[in-house]
C-alpha cells in the first residue's frame, strides 16, 4: 500500500509538471456587419486563464485562484457577442484613438485646429470619449497567438486611417495581451503614425475580485473592497467631466494612500463627488517618470484575491460602476450587472491633455514609436 501511494503521488506530481501554458483560438459569432470574430483562451500551467476577442480586443473573462484555490471570473461584463455589440460598448475592450475625454471635440496641434467626432455633450458642449461614436473599441482587429518562456499571448493589429474620428494620421497600432505563469496579464500598446497626432490607449475593464461562476449570479458590491492608490494628488473635473484642478488628497474622499474601503469617504462633501454623481477619481501616480511602477492595489477580504496595477502611464482612472443596473444591463454573463457591481482601473495618461499642456503629452510624431505598459499582478492571501 505505502508503494502504491508513493507511485501515486509521484504519477500526480509528473502530471503537475508537464502542464504547460496554452493558447487556443476559435470562433466568438458574427457582427450584424456580417464580419466574423474570433476569441483566444489564454491559460497557465496552474490554470488561471484570460479570453480575449479580435471585437475591440476585448477582456471577455479572466479566471484567477481565491485563497482557497477555486477560480474565479474577476471581470464583470457580458460573454456573448451579440451583447458586445448591442450593449455598453466600453465594457472590456481597448479604447482610443484617444481614451477618456477631450473636451469641446477639438484640438490645437501645430498650429491646425483638428476637430474630433463627439459622441458626449454637456451643457450643449461637444465632448469626445474614447475615441468617438466608432473608436477602437467597435472594430474587428487582425489577431495571432504568440508564445514565449514563462508567458503566452495574443497580438492584435490595426491601421487606423488618416482622418478616422477626427484623428490626423494613419495611425499603426498593435495591442498584445499576456497572461504569464506568475498569474499576471500584462498589456503592452504600440502606435506609429506618418502625420502628428495624438494618442492615449488603455483597457476598459471592470473588476470584480470576489469571483463569480455560471450560476453564481453576479458577486457582491466592489465597494467591499479595500483600495489603495500610490498618489498624493487627484484631478477635480470640470462639468464635462475633464480636468480642472489639481488637488491634494490629504482630507479628501480620494485619500487612499493607506488601504480604505472603496466607500469610506462617499458621503464626505465634495465638489468632484457632486459633478461625477458618485466615486469616480483620476489619480496623478507618484514620482512618474515613465517607467513601470506600482499604481493601485485592490483587495478583496472575502475571497483574499488581490491585484496590484502597474503601469508606465502617469495616471490611474477609477469608475464603479454607478451607471450599472439589472435594468439597463440584463445580460452579464451570470446574470444582470448591478449597480456597483465592478471597478476600473483604468492606466492611462490625462484626460483631455491635448488642450492642457500642464500634463504630459500625448503627441506622437513621425519617426517616434508610441508605448505603453500595464500589468494586473494578481495574488491571494
Amino acid at each position: 500500500m505505502k508503494r502504491t501511494l508513493i507511485l501515486l503521488f509521484a504519477f500526480a506530481a509528473c502530471c503537475a509538471c508537464s502542464r504547460q501554458s496554452t493558447v487556443t483560438c476559435s470562433s466568438f459569432g458574427t457582427l450584424s456587419t456580417g464580419e466574423e470574430a474570433r476569441i483566444w483562451h489564454l491559460e497557465n500551467s496552474s490554470g488561471a486563464s484570460v479570453d480575449v476577442t479580435d471585437y475591440g480586443c476585448r477582456i471577455v473573462r479572466l479566471f484567477m485562484p481565491d485563497r482557497e484555490g477555486k477560480l474565479g471570473d474577476v471581470v464583470v461584463g457580458y460573454g456573448e457577442l451579440e451583447s458586445f455589440e448591442k450593449g455598453d460598448r466600453f465594457i472590456g475592450p481597448v479604447i482610443g484613438r484617444y481614451g477618456n475625454r477631450i473636451d469641446h471635440s477639438s484640438f490645437v496641434l501645430d498650429g491646425v485646429r483638428y476637430d474630433v467626432d463627439a459622441n458626449e455633450s454637456f451643457e450643449g458642449e461637444p465632448v469626445q470619449c474614447h475615441g468617438g461614436r466608432n473608436g477602437f473599441d467597435t472594430f474587428i482587429w487582425e489577431g495571432e497567438s504568440v508564445v514565449e518562456p514563462g508567458r503566452v499571448g495574443v497580438r492584435f493589429h490595426r491601421l487606423s486611417p488618416d482622418g478616422e474620428q477626427g484623428f490626423p494620421g494613419n495611425l499603426d497600432v498593435y495591442v498584445t495581451c499576456w497572461l504569464t505563469e506568475e498569474n499576471a496579464v500584462r498589456l503592452e500598446y504600440d502606435a506609429t503614425t506618418d502625420k502628428p497626432t495624438v494618442v492615449n490607449l488603455s483597457n476598459h475593464s471592470y473588476f470584480n475580485l470576489r469571483g463569480a461562476n455560471p450560476g453564481d449570479g453576479e458577486s457582491s458590491y466592489v465597494m467591499e473592497h479595500l483600495l489603495q492608490v500610490e498618489a498624493d494628488s487627484c484631478i477635480q473635473n470640470n462639468r464635462h467631466f475633464c480636468p480642472d484642478l489639481i488637488l491634494p488628497v490629504d482630507g479628501s474622499p480620494f485619500d487612499f494612500r493607506e488601504p480604505h474601503r472603496v466607500d469610506y469617504r462617499i458621503d464626505m462633501p465634495n465638489e468632484h463627488l457632486r459633478i461625477m454623481k458618485g466615486m469616480s477619481a483620476c489619480w496623478m501616480v507618484r514620482d512618474w517618470n515613465g517607467s513601470l511602477r506600482k499604481a493601485a492595489d485592490l483587495y478583496d477580504r472575502q475571497s483574499g484575491r488581490g491585484v496590484q496595477t502597474w503601469t508606465t502611464e502617469p495616471a490611474l482612472l477609477t469608475f464603479i460602476g454607478r451607471t450599472f443596473s439589472a435594468e439597463k444591463y440584463p445580460d452579464g454573463k451570470y446574470g444582470p450587472i448591478e449597480k456597483f457591481a465592478g471597478m476600473l482601473l483604468e492606466t492611462i495618461h490625462f484626460p483631455d491633455s491635448p488642450n492642457q499642456p500642464r500634463f504630459p503629452s500625448t503627441v506622437l510624431r513621425p519617426g517616434q514609436k508610441y508605448h505603453s505598459e500595464t500589468e494586473y499582478r494578481f495574488y491571494v492571501h
